[in-house]
């Protein structure tokens, strides 16, 4: 009789120990995709960081700053959602190797590509 309630307690224990195994699972992969999916989102959308803003600052990139400080820059005075967004996009549109130094008026209110051509001094849509 005993042995038998060691039996069933013990079952329903691991029962249980493997359903909430899996719902943690479950809650990691679909963190994981959201997070995913969103931060692809802001990087092919080519949307600006704030829409409606109009503020614009001056921005210096210094020679010899690659991609990677050029993205810190941006992230701390705010213009970028994110540094890793910004090399993302630099990285996919062939901008990280072209960066030009000087001073420069950007803003939130711009997309990243149109951040990445200024700071490039590409003029075209055309990019070799």
């Amino acid at each position: 009789m005993i042995g038998e309630k060691k039996s069933i307690a013990s079952s329903i224990f691991w029962f249980s120990f493997r359903t909430m195994i899996n719902v943690l699972l479950v809650l990691v992969l679909v963190e994981g995709y959201t997070t995913t999916y969103n931060f692809s989102y802001k990087l092919f959308a080519d949307h600006p960081y704030i829409a409606a803003s109009s503020e614009t600052m001056n921005v210096t990139i210094e020679s010899g700053d690659d991609v990677n400080r050029v993205a810190i820059v941006l992230d701390e005075m705010g213009i970028v959602d994110s540094k890793y967004l910004f090399i993302a996009r630099a990285y996919l549109g062939k901008y990280h190797d072209r960066i030009q130094p000087g001073t420069y008026v950007l803003g939130p209110g711009m997309s990243p590509e149109e951040i990445c051509k200024k700071i490039c001094g590409v003029q075209s849509e055309e990019i070799s």
